[in-house]
């Protein structure tokens, strides 16, 4: 290999053993081989633990990727963050299966994939543009390299434990470089399963995050439980310190990447270790000081134990004891004062992501510096844990804004302590402080950071409330009680005002749905009645100047059950059958009608406030027009009674012929001129009423048909089956808080704060009461489909954290209830 591979390899290795092409300590894969039962179990345990925390890192990334395309300023990082979501989603199952592959294929072939001197300096040339690898690849490297050091440091007897005793299981010489549990060859297993994902850069390092978060910095609990397995099978039971003992019995330098292993003799699985004296001298390694330990994000060093680590590998010193070490616990109220002290010192946080307290780590350093030792009360450690969990919930909470996120994730000490000072804390639902922060949140939930935040009132008034419970909070639960009352007067004036916008806004949206409805149903009314009919001018011009407002105004201040809106649509009715009516068959009611329709047209035009000329132009105009069919009426009874005349003359010129001959010619002339009289005859009736006219629909049919009559639908969706579940959703959505997403536009939050009848539609309002939206109920079930609307959970934020905490702490001895 010359030098150029050689450097290449090397510089690639933390990015992903499998790819960078090392295999064990010579450097080249064999065949696989059949594992022993005992690291078969080790693997197993080791497989299912990853599983379960490797999902939590992809749910947490989920919300991260999102939160952070909530953020994003520019349409480009948007897009590039929402793909990477979907790719992430579609990839799921691959990249958990192959990471876990990963795993498993170190356990039969281990390898060392943490770079040496060569691919450090490497690295180092990388940075001054000198490498091979691009600045996205060098990025990811550092990040991975930074990892690893941080588990080793802080994880470095458990580490070494386990590296002694799979040493006895494995054929190879295995150290803590090529341990196939080592946080190299975890990292880098993740990191070949995530090379195949293509994903921008900023999406890339926020998975590593996460992994850091929900599993690196979590792989103590593994190596514990991997321990405890191997002791159980015998092997090794006995070490009391693996650092040394590691030095004394495997002390030799990890081979170079590529060179020969030297062959050595493992001793007998079950020896018994070898006690160290002065072993209790030593202290623990690497704990992180201050409040952003491990990053200030859920997780980080997994929900704290009974102490910093089990009693099996406790050295004694001063500092946080496990359980059942011998260590006195610690007396409670002694806790309650160092919460005190912690609470009292904590800084104020204005970032734009929150930061939970580790208060194990806290309790460390505290007991480290005082040279002191003590262990926790199992209840104790308890009770840390479920606010823990509970502050971690929150934290990950969806339904709320980041800066308010912020500053309730400050709360976690106090109610630390309370739930300290009270075992019960977790059962009294109706306790002031669990009121207090679900009012918060309860007011919070539609807020949204916009950017002079910082001087918003709701916020401005969750800052002072966290600040006060921070700053008076010792012992007296009144100042919670005293805070809830505030904050409920200042909500009540807040809700007030933006109660006020959102009845305008509702009502002017009300208000243009039910114009825009009865113009629609105006126009059914006209549709039914004027189909296929050829009408007079002067009828067009009464129906569409004078009729259709008095419609209009009747439906929209009666409605169409009223009896004036019958009576008008009845009217319009009557007057194009008036012009439409067969005459002379109709001149009879035409008679009884006449007088009264005019009146109540006369009444609609005066309603509307028509001038006496255009009302007396109206009215004359229709009068001409019942005239010239009156007219036209007579000449068609006159006619018919001609024609009766004539037949009868007709008849008695047969009776004559019979006596008397009538010359041909002549009767030949008079059977002509009948014919062509009765075709003139037959052609004006069939002007006047055709075969194929078709009758006026009656008022209840026309009542149906405004029913029925909605606004005109503009989009082209797919209609839904009545049992979608979407659909169905349209209909149990009253009051719903929801995170709307549109294309070229920030997620904003908003709620749904009418149905408006008259249309079918949904009206959304944002926390102030200003319109964010209105869908029909076609367009809605279409966006809940499509997520372009998120429905956020529903019920107070403490009740729903406990749930959570509920459902993934398992059995509890601290009484909660939901």
């Amino acid at each position: 290999m010359d030098d150029m591979e050689r450097s290449n390899n090397e510089l690639f290795v933390i990015s992903g053993g499998g790819k960078s092409g090392r295999g064990g300590a010579s450097g080249v894969k064999s065949a696989t081989r059949q594992l022993s039962k005992t690291v078969s179990l080790v693997n197993q345990k080791a497989i299912q633990w990853i599983q379960s925390r490797v999902e939590e890192v992809f749910a947490q990334v989920d919300d991260s990727l999102f939160t952070m395309a909530e953020k994003a300023h520019q349409q480009d990082e948007q897009d590039q963050l929402f793909q990477a979501i979907r790719a992430i989603r579609v990839e799921h199952s691959n990249l958990v299966d192959s990471f876990c592959d990963g795993v498993e294929e170190r356990f039969h072939h281990p390898r060392n994939d943490s770079p040496g001197e060569d691919a450090e300096l490497d690295l180092r040339a990388a940075s001054n543009g000198l490498s091979l690898v691009n600045n996205d690849d060098l990025e990811q490297q550092v990040a991975i390299r930074s990892m690893v050091a941080n588990i080793r440091r802080d994880h470095a007897e458990p580490i070494a434990a386990l590296s002694l005793r799979l040493d006895t299981l494995l054929p190879e010489k295995i150290y803590d470089e090529n341990l196939p549990l080592g946080p190299a060859a975890i990292c880098a297993a993740f990191a070949d399963a995530l090379d195949d994902v293509e994903i921008s850069l900023r999406a890339r390092m926020t998975v590593l995050k996460k992994f850091e978060l929900q599993l690196a910095n979590r792989l103590g609990e593994l190596y514990e439980d991997c321990n405890s397995l191997l002791i159980e099978q015998g092997v090794l039971p006995h070490i009391q310190d693996p650092l040394r003992e590691r030095s004394r019995h495997g002390g030799e330098k990890p081979p170079i990447p590529g060179a020969p292993t030297a062959l050595v003799e493992p001793p007998l699985a079950g020896e018994p270790g070898v006690q160290i004296p002065g072993a209790a001298d030593i202290p623990a390694a690497g704990m992180p000081a201050g409040f952003a330990a491990g990053a200030g994000q859920p997780g980080a060093t997994g929900y704290p134990s009974a102490g910093a680590g089990s009693a099996a590998s406790y050295s004694g010193g001063p500092g946080l004891a496990p359980a059942g070490a011998g260590v006195p616990a610690m007396a409670t109220p002694t806790l309650l004062q160092q919460l005190g002290h912690f609470q009292m010192s904590m800084p104020a946080h204005t970032g734009a992501t929150g930061q939970l307290v580790n208060v194990t780590e806290l309790l460390q350093q505290s007991l480290v510096q005082s040279e002191k030792s003590a262990s926790l009360h199992e209840l104790d450690s308890e009770v840390i844990r479920l606010v823990d969990m509970l502050f971690s919930f929150m934290l990950e909470d969806r339904n709320l804004a980041e800066p308010i996120k912020v500053q309730l994730i400050r709360m976690q000490l106090p109610m630390l302590k309370l739930a300290v000072g009270d075992k019960a804390f977790f059962s009294k639902g109706g306790h002031p402080a669990r009121r207090l922060l679900n009012e918060l949140a309860d007011a919070a939930i539609g807020w949204q950071p916009g950017e002079n935040y910082l001087n918003d009132p709701l916020y401005r008034e969750v800052c002072t409330i966290v600040e006060a419970v921070l700053a008076e909070y010792d012992r007296d639960e009144q100042i919670f009680v005293r805070l809830l009352e505030s904050f409920r007067q200042f909500s009540a004036r807040e809700r007030k005002r933006a109660e006020v916008m959102e009845r305008r806004t509702v009502d002017e949206a009300q208000g243009t749905a039910r114009v825009e409805a009865s113009k629609a149903r105006v126009a059914a009314v006209f549709d039914a009645l004027t189909a296929e009919r050829k009408l007079p001018k002067i009828v067009h011009e009464w129906l569409n100047r004078v009729w259709s407002s008095v419609l209009f105004r009747a439906c929209l201040k009666e409605g169409t059950d009223s009896s004036a809106w019958r009576q008008h649509v009845l009217t319009a009715r009557d007057l194009i059958w008036s012009v439409v009516a067969p005459m002379p068959e109709s001149s009879v009611k035409m008679r009884r009608l006449l007088p009264v329709l005019k009146k109540r047209l006369e009444a609609g035009a005066q309603s509307l406030s028509l001038s006496p000329g255009d009302r007396q132009r109206l009215m004359g105009g229709l009068d001409m027009l019942y005239r010239e069919r009156q007219k036209l009426g007579e000449r068609v009874e006159s006619e018919r009674e001609r024609r009766t005349r004539e037949r009868l003359v007709q008849e008695l010129r047969r009776e004559a012929d019979s006596v008397v001959s009538i010359p041909v010619e002549e009767a030949t002339n008079a059977a002509v001129i009948e014919e062509q009289v009765a075709e003139t005859q037959v052609l004006d009736e069939s002007r006047e009423l055709p075969a194929e006219q078709k009758a006026l629909p009656e008022v209840e049919e026309i009542q149906q048909v405004v029913t029925e009559a909605a606004a005109a639908n503009s989009e082209d969706l797919k209609p839904l089956p009545s049992d979608d579940n979407h659909w169905q959703q349209t209909y149990h959505l009253k009051d719903s808080w929801f995170l709307l997403r549109r294309a070229e536009k920030l997620p904003v939050r908003c709620r749904l704060a009418a149905i408006i009848s008259d249309l079918d539609q949904f009206m959304f309002v944002n926390r102030q009461g200003a319109k964010v939206g209105v869908y029909s109920r076609l367009e809605l079930a279409h966006a809940l489909r499509n997520e372009e609307l998120l429905p956020l959970e529903q019920g107070p934020l403490f009740e729903r954290a406990l749930e959570y905490v509920v459902g993934n702490c398992g059995e509890s001895k601290i009484a909660i209830s939901v």
